[in-house]
């Protein structure tokens, strides 16, 4: 009887703990998130808005995968961008996205639904979803989702507002700068009455309004690592004097440079030492790098080398190059700042090899003069350079194996990018990045992956300034830098804090911002470039965080929240039946001791 009795109460725990586990698994169902969205459509020559509602789910246990389902047809370019701002929504707030998958869910009327203007309202929800932020849904969101969090340009504005106010929205975040002129605005207000419009420049902006949060309002202090600064100023300092003896030899040998190489050169002149007064060496180092070559190429047409003094000067610097190499490949890579500098000298290298092979095909010694200068100039940068191997950094494991995947990761985002770009511009006016995205990938077959890394990364950037840029308009340029520079500045501070100095991504915003003034399209790519180059330790573990995860550790990061609750109501019946079973052992055996007590009584 004991025994019976104590199977029954084994089955009834253990199935009321399994049915308790199902039914918490069954309540934490993944809670849908929601916003709407904006969008125009186009009958013939008639234009009129509408809107859409966009669906968010997380499934736990995930790998950071997208998964989009729209219940009418949506634009081609809705699946790209759509992993494009769940990317830039983890990135930009520090989300654990892998660990999760992602479901999007878009149900509208119509067919017209495009993926680019819905850019801030995806990366928004996917925030708001990943830290279950309460949020208002009587706001709505258009605008493009660029890299740094920022909010871009989209069309049709006036009818995405009329379709707002028909779907009972209070508010409408437009980018900031929105071509909207005193007409298209009363229209507006006279269409869309009780519609609050609010420009917004990045995801930060966005955030707040739908939240009330400020997640990114900590105060950003960029602090210049000491031995990049001494570095950066010896190498400016020799590309600088380099330029400096060539004048002079040129002087000493009564040469006459034409009047627009004197004009360019003294302008260079200036601007390097302006730039050098104000601690921006690697601009000066840049600005000198150009005076150089510009005078060098002077240097060889008043010489009137010919083209046998041509071809030994050309053979002797591709010595040089493989020389140099070879004591790269002697270099001990184990910190960011190792790793950015081999980019560096093998991207010099790598383009004085280039310049060498078009000797070549140039038809005119002016063209062959000017090949041959940029060839020893860039030769004599990477040298210089060169010194960055002796600064310290944090140890990361940079082994091939890590170099190959992030190199194989970078190629897949550069490439994705560029698909997204062609859409807007086609294949014809991206030739060049085109270009430089088979050359990643040459790299990649080649198993020249730190080459690869950096061709990619700045590929990626060049397809993400095209981006940025597109109806972008001059009175709002300033104001998108600026917030473009503020993103920048905040991944080089965080880097910084964490040991990782990004030599690379640092010299670019120097240079973006030395440009800024004249040059704003050149100060957007290089601020894209920064970008890319200071986050690229995100892709190399420390050394002393790798740990071999347990194969339970494996399981239990896969296994779906579901069968963690069952796993754990079996393991608690076991338990049970464990206890169960040793009481009902002592009260056998104390009944059974009592009985012999009685019998020898």
């Amino acid at each position: 009887m004991h025994k019976r009795g104590g199977f029954w109460l084994l089955c009834f725990v253990s199935i009321t703990v399994i049915i308790l586990a199902g039914s918490q698994a069954a309540e934490e169902l993944p809670k849908a998130y929601h916003l709407k969205l904006l969008a125009v459509q186009e009958n013939g020559e008639n234009v009129s808005g509408s809107a859409a509602d966009l669906y968010l789910e997380l499934r736990e246990g995930g790998s950071g995968r997208v998964f989009l389902e729209t219940s009418l047809l949506t634009k081609l370019d809705t699946q790209g961008s759509t992993r494009f701002a769940k990317e830039i929504a983890c990135k930009h707030f520090h989300l654990d996205c892998e660990t999760y998958d992602f479901f999007y869910t878009i149900k509208a009327d119509t067919n017209i639904v495009g993926g680019p203007s819905a850019g801030a309202a995806m990366a928004a929800l996917t925030t708001i979803a990943f830290l279950d932020l309460p949020y208002r849904e009587d706001v709505a969101v258009t605008g493009t989702i660029n890299s740094g969090g920022l909010i871009g340009p989209v069309g049709g504005v006036p009818h995405k507002l009329e379709a707002a106010a028909a779907a009972g929205m209070k508010t409408v975040l437009i980018p900031l700068g929105s071509p909207l002129n005193e007409t298209e605005l009363q229209q507006s207000s006279m269409r869309a009455p009780g519609i609050e419009i609010v420009e917004v420049i990045d995801l930060d902006a966005v955030l707040f309004h739908l939240t009330g949060q400020q997640l990114n309002s900590k105060e950003v202090l960029i602090m210049e690592n000491e031995e990049y600064r001494a570095l950066m100023n010896a190498v400016q300092k020799k590309l600088c004097t380099r330029t400096a003896d060539l004048l002079e030899e040129m002087s000493g040998q009564k040469m006459t440079l034409p009047d627009d190489v004197q004009n360019a050169l003294a302008e260079g002149t200036t601007k390097a030492e302006a730039a050098a007064a104000i601690g921006n060496y690697y601009s000066a180092a840049s600005f000198c790098f150009a005076n150089t070559i510009r005078a060098r190429t002077a240097f060889y047409e008043e010489k009137e080398l010919t083209e046998s003094r041509l071809q030994i000067a050309a053979v002797k610097l591709e010595k040089n190059i493989a020389t140099q190499e070879q004591k790269n490949a002697l270099e001990h890579i184990d910190t960011l700042t190792d790793l950015q500098t081999l980019f560096i000298v093998q991207e010099r290298l790598s383009d004085a090899r280039e310049k060498i092979a078009e000797l070549e095909e140039a038809t005119t010694l002016k063209e062959k003069y000017s090949l041959l200068s940029y060839a020893e100039e860039r030769f004599f940068s990477a040298i210089a350079w060169s010194e960055f191997f002796a600064m310290s950094g944090k140890r990361l494991l940079i082994d091939e194996e890590h170099l190959q995947q992030s190199c194989q990761q970078k190629v897949a985002e550069a490439e994705e990018m560029v698909q997204y770009a062609d859409l807007f511009l086609g294949t014809f006016h991206l030739a060049a990045t085109h270009k430089n995205l088979d050359a990643a990938k040459n790299a990649l077959n080649e198993g020249q992956h730190g080459v690869c890394l950096l061709t990619a990364a700045q590929t990626k950037a060049e397809a993400s300034a095209i981006l940025s840029s597109l109806g972008l308009e001059n009175a709002t340029l300033p104001d998108y830098i600026a917030s473009k520079r503020q993103a920048v500045e905040r991944v080089i501070a965080e880097n910084s804090a964490e040991g990782m100095f990004p030599i690379l991504g640092y010299s670019y915003y120097q240079y973006a911002n030395a440009l800024e003034e004249e040059e704003k399209g050149s100060a957007l790519l290089y601020l894209e470039y920064a970008l890319e180059m200071s986050e690229l330790g995100m892709y190399f573990p420390e050394e002393e965080e790798q740990k071999e995860s347990t194969v339970v550790e494996t399981i239990a990061k896969k296994l779906p929240r579901e069968w963690m609750f069952a796993a754990g109501g079996f393991v608690v019946g076991v338990l049970v039946m464990g206890v169960v079973w040793w009481y009902g052992k002592i009260r056998r055996g104390t009944h059974f001791g009592k009985r012999a007590i009685q019998r020898r009584k």
